[in-house]
């Protein structure tokens, strides 16, 4: 047979010949047999349509095959239209159909098999076994159409036979050239996963997970196992780190499981395929370093060698400690005395934040009113000339009054950041501030008989204009500051 196709709910067609004409039901990922979603329904409104009429195997005469199908029955649902394929021809009705009554599947084959005087006959294979509610059911049902023999299955334990052995019975076939669609769901309520056909006879002992294989020729095993995968998660501030992980799990003897780990702060796509995983040796040991904001999980799981069982995760959990914003700075203020044509001095408490004491550092905005700031002071010049952080340790400071004195220089190295300067990792928090043209102004200069607002706001060494721009404090209440104007006649 060619290879698998596949829906948008991931049920695999072994047919290129079959293909979905039209499909209406919710995807639920919560719910599921193979491992990662399944389709749900919820009567007439959800049904999904297949083109089989360029299959063989609906063809006038088929070989021998097999249509199985895993169902989960919700709470309604005892009488259910799972699957049918019927057309009227000039009054007569042929085709097949798997239905519910009473919860108990019946298969209805109406007038395929053919006999030696043009008539055609029908039959029925009625299952004494009720479909379990709320659990998923494997249903099977084998056309040996060279035989005449039909079977019902269900869970790989056969429920329901017919044989014809009447010498007049010529075969098995559908109507030519009938392009009537096979559709999935036509009255159910429930979820469907996995539908297949195939040629031959069903698994001598069905089992919904795989089982190991062995080539003969290249000497090499096979068992790939399955993966489930979680949606990108959020942490409510970035550089957050894994502290330890929490699951409860299931794991049958021979099964393997697997669980790995990806973050990182800026957000990515479920798709994406070049950030890397991390498997996960301990659930609180040499866990992945790297801060994030965003993140995802993964699991593989393998079954046992035969496909008997599988591994189970009850719950999952991470465990991780968020790398909280400052508290804004308090007691800003401007130093007494000030006098004209001097220093316009600032004071303030130290922040107590550890990641602000080290490696962190203030800005002090400015602007004409309260709540609009038009231009910041982020660096100051060191004994040396190189530009560095505010950190406020000014001569005469202390740690409940960390001071820093603003010019007219201050203001222009501010404004005008050569490029270059701050391009070091340690300046990387600020590094959209470099004037890369060289001619980009980034503030203004004090006016003299004009009013100015400042505030102050402090950052820890996460900040990140980037991907981290939470690690910032909220700006502190305004103080002004009027500067003289000398009026002349």
């Amino acid at each position: 047979m060619a290879d698998p196709q596949t829906t948008e709910t991931g049920i695999p067609f072994k047919s290129k010949s079959i293909s979905v004409v039209s499909s209406s039901y919710l995807v639920d990922d919560q719910t599921y047999f193979f491992g990662r979603k399944s389709a749900y329904f919820s009567g007439r409104r959800n049904q999904i349509h297949l083109s089989v009429s360029g299959n063989s195997l609906f063809g006038t005469h088929p070989d021998p095959f097999t249509i199985t199908i895993p169902i989960r029955l919700g709470e309604q649902g005892a009488g259910s239209v799972i699957l049918d394929r019927t057309v009227f021809v000039k009054g007569k009705k042929y085709g097949i159909s798997l239905e519910l009554n009473e919860s108990k599947p019946t298969v209805s084959v109406n007038n395929l098999l053919q006999k030696s005087d043009g008539r055609t006959t029908s039959f029925t294979l009625e299952s004494p076994v009720k479909i379990k509610r709320k659990t998923w059911e494997v249903i099977s049902i084998y056309f040996d159409t060279i035989n005449h023999k039909f079977v019902l299955y269900q869970n790989g334990i056969e429920t329901a036979e017919y044989e014809n052995k009447q010498a007049d019975t010529l075969g098995f076939g559908f109507p030519e050239n009938d392009s009537t669609p096979l559709v999935l769901g036509k009255s159910f309520y429930g979820n469907l996963d996995g539908f297949h056909i195939h040629k031959g006879d069903p698994e001598f002992e069905y089992t919904k997970f795989e089982s190991v294989r062995y080539d003969d020729e290249t000497k090499i095993g096979y068992m790939e196992g399955s993966t489930a995968l979680s949606p990108v998660l959020e942490t409510k501030y970035s550089n957050s780190s894994l502290l330890r992980i929490h699951w409860n799990v299931e794991q049958p003897k021979d099964t393997m499981l697997e669980l790995y780990f990806r973050g990182m702060n800026q957000k990515f796509l479920d798709t994406n395929t070049s950030l890397p995983w991390t498997r996960i040796k301990s659930l609180d040991k040499e866990l992945p370093k790297n801060k994030f904001k965003f993140y995802q999980w993964k699991l593989w799981f393998r079954p046992d060698p035969m496909g008997k069982s599988v591994p189970n995760v009850q719950s999952l959990a991470f465990e991780y400690t968020e790398q909280t914003p400052p508290d804004l700075p308090t007691r800003f203020r401007l130093e007494s005395n000030l006098l004209v044509g001097k220093p316009l001095c600032f004071l303030w408490n130290s922040n107590h934040e550890k990641e602000v004491q080290n490696g962190g550092g203030y800005i002090i905005h400015y602007g004409l009113l309260p709540n609009r700031m038009l231009g910041s002071v982020f660096v100051k010049k060191d004994k040396n000339g190189n530009l560095t952080k505010i950190d406020g340790n000014e001569e005469d400071s202390g740690f409940q009054n960390k001071r820093f004195c603003i010019t007219e220089e201050t203001l222009v190295n501010n404004i005008y950041i050569p490029e270059g300067e701050l391009t070091s990792e340690e300046y990387r928090p600020l590094a959209d501030q470099v004037d890369h043209s060289r001619k980009e102004k980034r503030g203004l200069l004090f006016q003299p008989g004009l009013t100015y607002y400042f505030r102050i706001s402090a950052y820890n060494r996460y900040l990140n204009e980037w991907d981290s721009k939470d690690q910032r404090s909220p700006l502190s209440p305004p103080i002004s500051f009027s500067f003289p104007k000398e009026v002349s006649n």
